[in-house]
């Protein structure tokens, strides 16, 4: 009788520490992300390449370099592996405490709208959780400040990173003046009658827009007379009759009840301001954020 030759056994531990060489930069970075001795992970990088009969990187005293077929495979096995630590992780979730402390990273208006009443409804659900809160505007190393998840909100398409990006949130905008300033200025008809009046606009306006419908009807370059992130002082400076403003109607609707601003086109809207969450990219994503997604309801796929 022929006896069948038994399938080799394949560790995928070793691929596992080669992609996340890789994605450290280094054998040293690898080794402090992921907690497995540094030799540990030298000696893995050693078997796989013998296994495989070919190099995988190229090692010199202060760097490494992937090579052409290192680089081939980790294309092909990362997004393997991630959904291999996603299956163990959901297969563990239903037993998986939420608690230790979820460390976070967002601006100050996405916190003040958004973020507040999710973590209301988080910490109800999981006492024994504890947060901490950074302000932050930009986007946040989350490996060296040890963020869990970071918010950020934009006008604009995400600059390429190793984040994985979940979108969470879209904020409607509209543009608003001071009865006094459109008493002075006549009410504009369209977006281009406000381009010579005084603007007070976010820190990253380049331009602002008008859609009508789901198509755009205006645009115009902005000629700051203020500029600033922080939405209090634009609301503030708005109400004192110092210029024109785009905001989240989130934001104004009490001021817009006592008549101390009034919106401007009021059968068009700007182009919404997305917030997204960041978390890093392939790793397994803890419990706690997972809950504070769902607190937003946010879907599992990525954006």
């Amino acid at each position: 009788m022929l006896h069948k030759k038994p399938d080799e056994i394949v560790d995928w531990g070793d691929w596992d520490n080669f992609c996340r060489v890789v994605e450290a930069g280094g054998f040293t970075a690898a080794s402090d992300r992921s907690g497995v001795p540094k030799s540990s992970v030298s000696l893995s990088l050693a078997r796989l390449e013998a296994r495989l009969g070919n190099r995988l990187l190229d090692r010199t005293t202060r760097k490494i370099r992937v090579t052409d077929l290192g680089q081939k495979l980790y294309d092909r096995i990362t997004p393997l592996l991630n959904e291999l630590r996603e299956a163990d992780n959901d297969a563990r979730s239903t037993r998986q405490q939420v608690s230790g402390t979820l460390r976070l990273a967002a601006p100050y208006e996405t916190g003040r709208i958004h973020l507040a009443p999710a973590l209301v409804k988080l910490l109800r659900a999981h006492p024994d959780l504890k947060v901490e809160i950074d302000d932050t505007r930009r986007i946040p190393d989350l490996l060296e400040h040890r963020y869990d998840i970071a918010f950020v909100k934009t006008d604009a398409r995400l600059p390429d990173s190793s984040l994985v990006s979940k979108h969470v949130v879209a904020m409607e905008r509209a543009f608003y003046a001071a009865p006094e300033m459109i008493a002075t200025r006549g009410l504009p008809l369209q977006l281009p009658d406000i381009e010579s009046w005084p603007m007070i606009v976010d820190g990253d306006d380049v331009y602002w827009d008008l859609f009508e419908n789901g198509q755009e009807v205006g645009r115009v370059a902005v000629c700051p007379a203020i500029r600033t992130p922080n939405v209090e002082i634009r609301v503030r400076t708005a109400i004192e009759g110092l210029g024109v403003v785009r905001l989240m109607r989130a934001y104004i609707e009490d001021q817009v009840k006592r008549g101390e601003l009034v919106r401007l086109f009021p059968s068009c809207l700007s182009s919404p301001l997305r917030v997204y969450a960041l978390t890093p990219a392939r790793r397994l994503v803890p419990p706690k954020v997972r809950a504070l997604l769902s607190a937003f309801d946010v879907p599992e796929t990525d954006s």
